[in-house]
């Protein structure tokens, strides 16, 4: 297996040079037919078309089965199948994407399992698409640090976490916020900080942000949902047709069992709502920065 080292999976992948351990904040991150234009979070979305919007896209390429290392005892399942690399496109900038660097490595994206991303977009979902009251939306760039330490005001912090994409796999993690705002526009943001680490970069710039309409980035997380599916379901057909050495085990009925799981797991996080309580979360935000003013960033 080659690429620069990228990650490593609480599951306990395959050891080797291409994944390490790193841990960040920001804490309390959850864990790990279109249902979209049916779905009453997307009726609101925008209609009005005048404004030039940004474009988002969720990227990824499967690696060559016959180059997919297996796990453990020279097994293979539906997760370990996703090998290969995924970054996000969004307003011109890469996410996910290492840049060229001084020893002369070329652009390149995550070299990681794809249904990592494809589970850690669902996983923010719910959260990202329930509007940001706008006395609230000031919040979502504050000073981070206001939030550390801020454990006694669990209401507001699990709140505010929850809008953060789990990133923690990676060398060095980026800090990726996502949000939706309806004041004037219904759109989601995406702010994103990389603080390098090991002289690893994974986003291009590494500090930015974006807005998109929120219609736009539902079709492209359907779009990316429907490309993975349709990839695993050639997959599968390529094991079942001898694709694999024979000393691979996979078991081709668990197999099925969770692609048909999986396939409808989108719908299921669309159909999630949060219960945020908006008074708690106002209180405990007021009790947060009641010592400090929040350092609320510029645009990018």
């Amino acid at each position: 297996m080659t690429g620069t080292p990228t990650a490593i999976d609480s599951a306990s992948p395959p050891q080797s040079g291409r994944y390490a351990r790193s841990h960040s904040w920001p804490c309390r991150i959850p864990s790990s037919a279109s249902a979209l234009g049916q779905c009453a979070k997307c009726s609101t979305a925008v209609q009005d078309r005048k404004h030039t919007a940004s474009v988002i896209r969720f990227r990824f390429r499967l690696r060559p089965l016959a180059d997919v290392e297996p796990w453990g005892d020279r097994i293979l399942h539906w997760f370990a199948l996703t090998d290969g690399w995924y970054w996000i496109e969004v307003d011109g900038h890469r996410l996910f994407h290492h840049p060229a660097n001084a020893d002369g490595e070329q652009p390149s994206p995550v070299d990681y399992y794809v249904v990592r991303l494809w589970e850690d977009i669902q996983e923010v979902l719910p959260s990202l698409l329930e509007p940001v009251p706008a006395d609230l939306v000031h919040l979502m760039t504050s000073d981070q640090d206001a939030w550390r330490g801020a454990d006694a005001e669990e209401t507001a912090l699990d709140w505010y976490s929850s809008h953060f994409m789990y990133t923690s796999y990676l060398v060095a993690s980026p800090y990726i916020l996502w949000w939706r705002s309806v004041t004037d526009r219904d759109t989601i943001t995406v702010d994103w900080r990389h603080r390098a680490g090991n002289g690893l970069n994974c986003t291009v710039p590494r500090q930015g942000r974006a807005v998109v309409d929120t219609e736009t980035f539902l079709r492209a997380v359907e779009e990316f949902d429907r490309e993975l599916i349709a990839a695993m379901d050639q997959r599968i057909a390529e094991i079942e047709a001898g694709g694999l050495a024979a000393d691979i085990r996979v078991d081709l009925e668990q197999l099925h069992r969770e692609h048909r799981h999986r396939s409808g797991s989108l719908a299921a996080a669309m159909r999630r709502v949060p219960d945020t309580d908006w008074s708690a979360v106002r209180e405990g935000a007021a009790r947060i920065f009641s010592t400090r003013t929040p350092d609320v960033q510029k645009p990018l």
